[in-house]
């Protein structure tokens, strides 16, 4: 019981200290303004009690007239300051809200971000994060944070009620105000793990599928398929029976917690109607005036103040949940629970040119037990153009996430310039990767090329020659130059682009970082979508334009790679390099480079002269 009241007090704390940190002034006046929206309510109780005596008093007795004036003049009071009090909460509630917002999604993206490693994206973690993500985005978070001064509000008012009633019988309000808490305690466990069970961590996998057969449903990914193969009634109805047992058995562990919550509401009534049934004996007794006996009974049904408010608890509810699952996801990760961690350390980038060795690297993936490569030994000299060729899953896109600097090895070391590329952040800022999938940012054609060189963003002529060296003039002259045009149809005046001039814009932004002093080029298969002639071209073009940078090229179309100074052969059953030359001596030495290279050859020579 001790812990739970800990862990309670704990969450709404957290809640407090970030509206501190985000906006203390419009705090401070939310505070103020609900400070004089609980005293307006209490003395509007009091002066409708004392106001309706009086009225009793002019029009029984016609005596009492300024009496009766004077309690007019508060409870009008009253009025205006509780409409006042609104109006400055409807004017700070928004300032707050945009603030305390950008700093939970600070929060989050830095745990997102906070591993130099994409291996914690490869676990659970990357789900539990994107759910605390989901979880800040609902509605009821955003009405929890609005609320959290009507809450407060709400529970002076319940304090303001207790003193009143201390005139008539000092021991009655807390003990109804004792029963409203039972019952709140009783709801509000059973909502908690309602709201966990919905938004908490680690959704159950009946759950999480049922999620995702409904993006399906709606996604512009999947439609083709999903109309072309009619899988519409049968996503449908699959989304329906694992979402109603996926309920189901939420339900039914919620459900286990309404026992206590009837018990409650049932103590409730008894002592709210034995306390009400007390005042009017003490009322017929004449102990109790008329003027007395309206405040009382509005300062009884006010206490409910301590019971559950559904609204307004569910959303601090939803926050104090969400609080706690993300402070102890950045805890885990040795990061300040609810705090922003020190900015990390400006990247230099290198300033010499840069040569590449792989020491006898070993690397195995998260989710896998078998190692994708292992004692791997390969150097590159700076300035040189290499290409890396293999079977599908031979490990080539790992060499390249390990040169990058997005995963650590096992053993061994990986090396650029001599520094370390895992943790050494002026390598991070020496390697530009286009990836097989890279993003499709849709955002405009400036942001899209001039993320590869941010500081250069606004440079329209830096930018230009960047779309020029990836040959994508064609793209530029397509949007009439218009740097600002969306890439993305969903947005009004935006333009989707084809498979291959996106592709031209990935590379653009590439070589936007060489020609901000990246020293490191890699193309890692981004041409899928390109035929074997405009392949060729943008190696060719790729490679002119490189000239002095140390380029490595990955690709499983041979005769376009043969145009790099040296070849190397990834082994994926042995998870190292097996041949290493010039296409000419590779050829030559009669092994899997030369066995690939003929088969290709030969497929094309096939599709060249009509055969199937």
């Amino acid at each position: 019981m001790f812990s739970s009241v800990l862990d309670f007090v704990f969450r709404y704390r957290s809640h407090a200290r970030l509206l501190r940190q985000v906006a203390p002034g419009w705090s401070i006046v939310s505070l103020f303004a609900t400070l004089v929206g609980a005293g307006s309510s209490i003395m509007g109780m009091v002066a409708t009690g004392q106001l309706i005596g009086a009225l009793y008093a002019v029009f029984a007795h016609h005596t009492g007239t300024g009496t009766m004036w004077a309690w007019f003049a508060v409870f009008a009071a009253a009025t205006v300051l509780g409409q006042l009090q609104q109006a400055v909460l409807s004017m700070s509630n928004p300032r707050i809200w945009a603030r305390y917002r950008v700093r939970i999604n600070d929060l989050i993206v830095e745990a997102g971000l906070h591993s130099q490693s994409l291996a914690p994206l490869d676990t659970e973690f990357a789900g539990d994060l994107e759910n605390i993500a989901i979880s800040s985005r609902h509605w009821l978070f955003r009405f929890g944070l609005t609320g959290t001064w009507q809450m407060l509000q709400i529970r002076l008012i319940g304090l303001g009620s207790v003193i009143v009633l201390a005139g008539w019988r000092w021991w009655v309000p807390f003990v109804v105000a004792a029963a409203f808490l039972l019952s709140s305690r009783a709801m509000s466990h059973w909502i908690e793990d309602l709201l966990d069970a919905l938004f908490g961590n680690s959704p159950p996998m009946g759950r999480q599928r049922a999620d995702y057969l409904a993006k399906i449903m709606v996604s512009t990914w999947a439609a083709k398929e999903v109309r072309l193969f009619g899988m519409v009634s049968w996503l449908g109805e699959r989304y329906r029976v694992l979402w109603t047992q996926a309920a189901g058995r939420m339900w039914r562990g919620s459900n286990r917690r309404l026992r206590p919550t009837f018990l409650g509401v049932a103590v409730l009534l008894v002592v709210l109607g034995g306390a009400l049934a007390l005042l009017a004996h003490d009322a017929y007794r004449g102990r109790v005036g008329a003027s007395s006996l309206t405040t009382y009974v509005l300062a009884l049904l006010a206490l409910d103040a301590f019971g559950m408010q559904p609204d307004a608890q569910s959303g601090l509810l939803r926050i104090a949940g969400m609080l706690k699952q993300l402070g102890g996801t950045r805890t885990q990760l040795g990061l300040p629970p609810l705090s922003n961690a020190p900015e990390p350390p400006a990247r230099h980038p290198l300033e010499c040119v840069a040569d590449i060795e792989f020491d006898d690297v070993t690397f195995t993936y998260p989710t896998r037990s078998e190692p994708t490569l292992r004692r791997l030994n390969l150097y590159i000299p700076a300035g040189q153009s290499i290409a890396i060729v293999g079977v599908n899953g031979a490990g080539k896109s790992t060499l390249i996430k390990l040169l990058a600097g997005l995963y650590e090895t096992d053993s061994g070391t990986v090396h650029v310039a001599g520094k370390d590329a895992f943790s050494d952040a002026a390598v991070r800022g020496a390697v530009a990767v286009i990836f097989q999938d890279f993003v499709h940012y849709p955002l405009s054609l400036r942001d899209n090329v001039g993320f590869g060189a941010l500081e250069c963003r606004s440079d329209t002529a830096f930018l230009e020659r960047a779309m020029t060296d990836a040959a994508a003039s064609d793209v530029l002259a397509r949007l009439d130059r218009d740097w600002d045009t969306v890439l993305s149809p969903q947005y009004a005046g935006g333009t989707d682009l084809s498979g291959g001039q996106w592709q031209r814009v990935a590379l653009a932004r590439a070589l936007a970082a060489v020609g901000a002093g990246a020293r490191i080029l890699v193309l890692d298969e981004p041409t899928a979508a390109l035929d074997v002639r405009g392949e060729a071209e943008l190696f060719d073009r790729f490679l002119e334009v490189t000239h002095g940078v140390t380029t490595v090229l990955v690709s499983h179309r041979l005769a376009t790679v043969r145009r790099a100074e040296r070849i190397v052969v990834l082994d994926g059953a042995a998870g190292r390099i097996t041949e290493d030359g010039t296409h000419e001596e590779l050829l030559a030495r009669g092994g899997e480079y030369a066995t690939m290279f003929a088969l290709q050859a030969k497929r094309f020579a096939q599709a060249g002269t009509g055969e199937s």
